[in-house]
């Protein structure tokens, strides 16, 4: 007996449902309506022979046996989509889907005029953008759930490649009036201040931690937020200074809103565009390269 193979649109009906918990959610997404949706799950099932979506209250989420489907979904319908970029590279042009990752300053401060570009020059790519720490993202392009991303040097992988992009320094901020005579901000110069930083986890926290650790005596309080625009609005209210981005700054700056004060000993980090080897022919991967090498620092 031939066995049946599901169809590429069931396939989709089932990644559409678990993804969004729900069934009208993922009609919507598939320009389908919902009977459409559910009769589609209901013979992916019957071809299958197991459950595959179980319904906890409203929400629709994979079975195991689903999981296990979907996962092999995504995986055809990410080489489905790289062989459809090559073909369309081949006619000279670039289509299809691109997801670019960066940490939260790069996505805010760098990625806008870059992205604006690409899709410019690039205008069948649909892009997509993913923020999330270093070591997430970088586990995300080694399993191809991502295609290209900006992120902390060093990538210790010898499945990722690497160029370098940009170098993020970091300084101190202060409200306009409060470091007046000041040319830099020295270790022992926040001793016993207020200090608005970045919620642990992130690399910037990171290398603020560890320009700090070294200094002996009174430490900073430190005051941890989730939001760079939010450290920016504490200082300029004088209730702390803070170590952040320099790109993060450059408007307060120029407007004299804040006052930025080097480092010393000087900090920064390097930013660096990253993708797996295996795929730096990827048409779309290629597209991104060649925008962010001309914006590149």
């Amino acid at each position: 007996m031939k066995q049946l193979r599901p169809s590429l649109a069931r396939l989709r009906a089932l990644q559409a449902v678990c993804r969004t918990g729900s069934f009208s959610e993922a009609a919507h997404d598939l320009l389908l309506t919902q009977p459409a949706v559910s009769a589609q799950i209901r013979q992916l099932e019957e071809e299958t022979g197991v459950s595959l979506v179980e319904r906890i209250g409203k929400t629709a989420r994979a079975t195991p046996e689903g999981a296990r489907l979907i996962a092999c979904a995504d995986r055809i319908f990410h080489d489905l989509d790289g062989t459809l970029q090559e073909l369309a590279g081949l006619r000279g042009e670039v289509t299809g889907r691109l997801l670019i990752g960066a940490g939260g300053t790069a996505t805010t401060y760098l990625l806008p005029d870059i992205l604006a570009d690409l899709e410019r020059t690039n205008p069948k790519l649909e892009i997509g953008v993913l923020t999330g720490n270093t070591p997430d993202l970088a586990r995300q392009l080694i399993d191809a759930s991502l295609d290209i991303a900006v992120l902390t040097a060093p990538i210790p992988d010898d499945r990722l490649a690497e160029a370098p992009f940009y170098r993020d320094r970091l300084v101190c901020i202060a409200a306009a009036d409060e470091a007046v005579g000041r040319s830099s901000i020295r270790r022992r110069d926040l001793a016993g201040r207020r200090l608005v930083l970045f919620e642990r986890g992130g690399t910037i926290r990171n290398a603020v931690d560890g320009w700090l650790k070294p200094e002996r005596g009174d430490a900073p309080a430190i005051l941890e937020i989730g939001s760079a625009e939010a450290q920016k609005s504490f200082v300029r209210a004088g209730f702390g200074w803070s170590i952040i981005s320099e790109m993060s700054v450059a408007r307060e700056a120029a407007e004299g809103l804040l006052q930025v004060l080097p480092l010393s000993p000087p900090l920064s980090r390097r930013l660096v565009t990253v993708w797996r080897r295996d795929r730096e022919n990827n048409p779309a991967i290629r597209a991104a390269r060649a925008t962010l090498g001309r914006f590149a620092e």
